[in-house]
């Protein structure tokens, strides 16, 4: 134990620092997950406004997958610049150019950490890390990643009217994304 807090002296790391490099190590060392996902919107005095849950595939360097299944059925899909929505419910389907925007949070997970490091100050807990944006933000004034499980992320955003959107990842470690996975399905609308 006694080499052990030596050699963070030595390096010049803190407990605290090893366990924020744990976790976007973990991150950054990820091609793709799969999975499935529930997320939720709190209000700024904390009363749930809306849950929703599904199934999730995120792909380096710019590839996710968004398919939520109740309480409504929608698709997102994003695949370099171009963002696909389908509304099975409403039979609605839309795309865009995804040039020039804030990045979401999904972005961020499939971030570098040097991109991380770039856009926020990072602050270390036990088993999360802390992201608060280096330049102000609309979308985004917080972001708290943690992972206290293998196979379980848990995600905090905040924005600047002080909603969070809580997002669980139940990754699936028996499923690599693939290209094809980003491809948005055919429809009859």
């Amino acid at each position: 134990m006694r080499k052990f807090w030596l050699m963070l002296m030595v390096c010049g790391l803190s407990p605290v620092s090893l366990a924020q490099l744990d976790i976007l190590d973990m991150l950054a060392s990820k091609e793709g997950m799969t999975g499935t996902f529930k997320q939720q919107i709190i209000s700024p005095e904390g009363e749930p406004l809306e849950t929703s849950s599904g199934q999730f595939a995120l792909l380096r360097p710019d590839s996710m997958r968004w398919d939520i299944e109740s309480p409504d059925r929608q698709l997102l899909i994003a695949a370099g610049q171009r963002l696909t929505q389908i509304d099975w419910d409403l039979e609605v389907m839309t795309e865009r150019r995804l040039a020039d925007r804030d990045p979401s949070i999904l972005d961020w997970l499939l971030a570098s950490e040097k991109e991380l490091d770039a856009a926020f100050v990072i602050e270390a807990l036990e088993s999360a890390v802390i992201l608060t944006p280096r330049e102000p933000s609309l979308t985004l004034t917080r972001l708290e990643i943690a992972h206290d499980t293998p196979l379980i992320w848990e995600i905090a955003v905040t924005d600047s009217t002080a909603q969070v959107l809580k997002i669980s990842l139940y990754e699936d470690p028996t499923r690599v994304p693939e290209a094809s996975d980003f491809v948005a399905p055919a429809t009859d609308f």
